[in-house]
């Protein structure tokens, strides 16, 4: 040790004098590595020191006798020996002895291997593979500086022992032997005797046939395995029944030979339907008579039968006139009871399917229903009673309507009062009384007889004009402009379009042309507006999923946000001619449109197309289904489609509202010709409490969501990568580091060089 410390000085010294003041520092560290090299060299250390100055720090040549040859006086393995197992690794380390900066390195082998996957790495990592027959190898290391010392171990090889184990199917099919415990490469005999009834089929591994003799022998066995003796029975055993004795009867049970045909059949009973054949959980056939060919085994099998159920659908009209109860899912044969009650001051009318009436009494029974049915329930005033209204006026003008008027008890009449050109308003009188220069006047909830009179005077200044001289020297006072129209009795008939008019028109005093030109130019909204302030056009609105459930056109939509865009359904549900005679008074109409809430009542197979359509990992919370109905004298009509797409906002029920929840609306819509299309539609809101959604199709629909992580659970895993990240970072910079040192020693290397010339 002290005569490195020595050789290291002398070695600084020799290097300062020769690189002066600038050299100094790059001189002693250069020396500290000599020092640090002669230190392991002296205590023997792992630490490969002999790479300093033998390439990758160069130093200048000495003489022999400061840096004596490399020697190799020794290499030895370790263990010397050992026992390996096939398909496993067993490290050996070898050690090299030697003077003067010798190389530790070693080169090596095996030899005695039969196998490829055996070898030795340059490791010392023996790997001896899984098919290697070889009882024993050896291992040899070769010193790489001088290849004529060597040492050698031996590694015995050790040899395996496998469990066959045999076993018959069925258990009481027949008897096995044969298996146990076998060396590697051995083998072993196997023997299946079937009992009695029964028939050998052959010997399975991993469910494939290795042989059709009862006697089997198993050859060069390298791993365990279980052989299985199957036997089949002569006799098969066909069980059969029924999910319910109250809905149907099935062919009974019975025993048949191995390989023969057997057909079973299903009979349903009154107010049931057979829905398929049953075998362990899973529907196997849906033929009510159904054959088994070729049975080669015994089987259980039930026959599934389940109730016959039909929708009955009843509605009242015009809305908000009565209530009426019973509507449901009944099972086929069900008397059902329905009830219509009117509000105040209606009377029950009757009850209708398709325009048909059924029956007078508001208590009716639908009898041993056999199919979806509709009914209607329709409602009128119950007092029919009418006043005259009486309206005249004295010269100079007119009034509208003039003269006597019937009016129904509770409904409404509007009155225009016209003066003639160069005339005014005086007074209007009700019922006498005088209610100023009103140009029109109503008569709202007309509940008794009532007259409307006007008279008119002279325009201030006008009085002049009135009567004037032609240049002719013609008296022109009273006489019409040329814009009036006159008969030859000269009567004015200027709005007679408008006087003749009923209904809404009426009310709105526009002429039949004018209303038709304005529907025919689809500028008809004031028309309809008008229409539902008359009650000649009934809007009525019911959403189970709204805060207002019920909304009619009688009381206004400011308040109902359920649907909207109402707008498009009372224009694009009527035609053309609907319109007209409906604003002429001639055919009251009213439009249902409603949202109900169908969760417990919908059928099993609209559960099922939902849940078979609907994307994976989604959730189907509630049913429901939208209608759309348009009723005008008994004539009801279920509509299906329009043109348009209506929005229509539900509240999201409360069981059901959860954070980072996404809700969706599912539709499946039967089309004309039968098929179905499935449509699966956005929330078109931000409101976690509400969804939003346009649809043009009325169907079954469905409430459906989907879960996704929470933040939190987000950011955890996102810090998760950040770590491994940074794990990667700081192996990148250690590398950094590494590679900094071995270009500065590389740069100190060249600077001794240069000063040296």
């Amino acid at each position: 040790m002290l005569n490195g410390f020595s050789k290291g000085g002398s070695f600084i010294r020799k290097k300062e004098r020769k690189t002066g003041k600038m050299g100094k520092k790059v001189i002693y560290c250069l020396g500290a590595y000599v020092l640090m090299a002669q230190l392991f060299l002296a205590n023997d250390l792992p630490c490969y020191a002999s790479e300093i100055g033998t390439g990758a720090y160069p130093v200048e040549n000495t003489s022999q006798a400061e840096l004596p040859a490399p020697a190799i006086t020794s290499v030895s393995v370790s263990p010397v020996s050992t026992v390996v197992s096939k398909n496993s690794s067993y490290a050996f380390v070898a050690s090299v002895a030697g003077q003067n900066d010798y190389s530790r390195e070693v080169a090596w082998s095996v030899h005695g291997q039969t196998s490829q996957n055996t070898f030795i790495d340059g490791s010392g990592i023996l790997h001896v593979g899984s098919d290697e027959s070889s009882s024993s190898l050896i291992v040899k290391a070769t010193s790489k500086q001088d290849s004529s010392y060597s040492a050698t171990a031996l590694a015995t090889v050790q040899t395996s022992s496998y469990s066959i184990q045999v076993k018959a199917s069925p258990d009481n099919g027949g008897s096995v032997y044969g298996g146990g415990t076998v060396k590697e490469g051995g083998y072993a005999v196997l023997t299946a005797a079937p009992n009695s009834g029964f028939a050998f089929e052959g010997w399975f591994l991993d469910h494939n046939k290795v042989s059709d003799n009862t006697q089997y022998t198993v050859e060069n066995i390298h791993s365990d395995a279980v052989y299985t003796a199957n036997f089949r029975s002569d006799n098969c055993q066909i069980n059969v029944s029924v999910n319910d004795s109250n809905a149907g009867t099935a062919t009974e049970s019975r025993t048949v030979k191995y390989g023969e045909n057997m057909v079973l059949e299903a009979r349903p009973k009154t107010g049931y339907r057979f829905d398929g054949w049953m075998e362990n959980g899973t529907t196997v056939s849906t033929d009510s008579r159904w054959q088994l060919n070729h049975i080669t085994g015994s089987r259980t099998l039930t026959a599934m039968f389940s109730r016959i159920q039909y929708t009955l659908t009843i509605n009242g009209w015009p809305a908000s006139t009565g209530t009426v109860s019973g509507q449901g899912t009944y099972d086929e044969g069900s008397d059902i009871k329905i009830k219509a009650v009117p509000m105040n001051d209606y009377r029950f009318v009757s009850w209708s399917e398709n325009g048909n009436v059924v029956s007078t009494d508001p208590e009716y029974s639908v009898e041993d229903i056999s199919r979806d049915m509709f009914l209607l329930a329709t409602f009128e005033k119950a007092r029919t009673n009418t006043f005259s209204i009486t309206a005249q006026v004295s010269a100079n003008g007119k009034i509208v309507p003039e003269g006597n008027s019937i009016v129904p008890e509770g409904s409404s009449m509007s009155y225009v009062i016209m003066p003639q050109e160069g005339y005014m308003v005086n007074a209007v009188y009700v019922d006498g009384r005088s209610v100023g220069a009103v140009t029109s006047y109503s008569f709202a909830d007309v509940r008794q007889n009532h007259s409307i009179s006007a008279d008119f005077v002279t325009k201030p200044g006008e009085s002049d004009h009135m009567q004037t001289e032609e240049p002719d020297g013609k008296d022109k006072t009273h006489e019409p402009d040329e814009g009036s129209q006159s008969d030859k009795d000269g009567k004015d008939t200027q709005g007679d379009d408008a006087i003749g008019q009923t209904g809404t028109l009426q009310a709105l005093a526009v002429s039949a042309q004018e209303a038709e030109q304005m529907i025919e130019a689809e500028d008809d909204t004031e028309l309809l507006t008008g229409a539902i302030g008359t009650g000649d056009l009934q809007v009525t609105v019911h959403n189970d999923f709204a805060d207002t459930k019920l909304a009619t056109s009688r009381g206004g939509f400011d308040e109902n946000t359920s649907v909207t865009n109402l707008k498009v359904i009372w224009d694009k549900v009527l035609t053309k001619e609907e319109k007209m005679e409906m604003l002429q008074g001639e055919v009251p109409i009213a439009i249902h449109f409603s949202v109900d809430d169908t969760d417990g009542e919908e059928t099993q197979k609209t559960i099922e197309a939902f849940a078979q359509s609907k994307l994976p990992g989604m959730t189907i919370g509630r049913y429901f289904e939208v209608r759309l109905t348009k009723s005008g004298l008994g004539d009801v009509q279920a509509l299906r489609e329009l043109p348009e797409a209506v929005k229509v906002v539900l509240n999201v029920p409360k069981h059901l509202q959860a954070e980072n929840r996404e809700f969706y609306i599912l539709r499946l819509h039967t089309k004309e010709d039968g098929s179905q299309d499935f449509a699966q539609l956005l929330d078109e809101d931000d409101n976690p409490d509400t969804i939003t959604f346009s649809t043009d199709r009325f169907s079954p629909y469905a409430i459906a969501y989907i879960d996704w992580p929470s933040e939190e659970a987000t950011m955890t895993e996102s810090a998760a990568d950040t770590v491994a990240d940074n794990g990667v970072v700081s192996v990148i910079g250690i590398m950094a580091v590494a590679l900094a040192l071995v270009i500065t020693f590389g740069l100190l290397w060249y600077v001794i060089k240069k000063r040296r010339r």
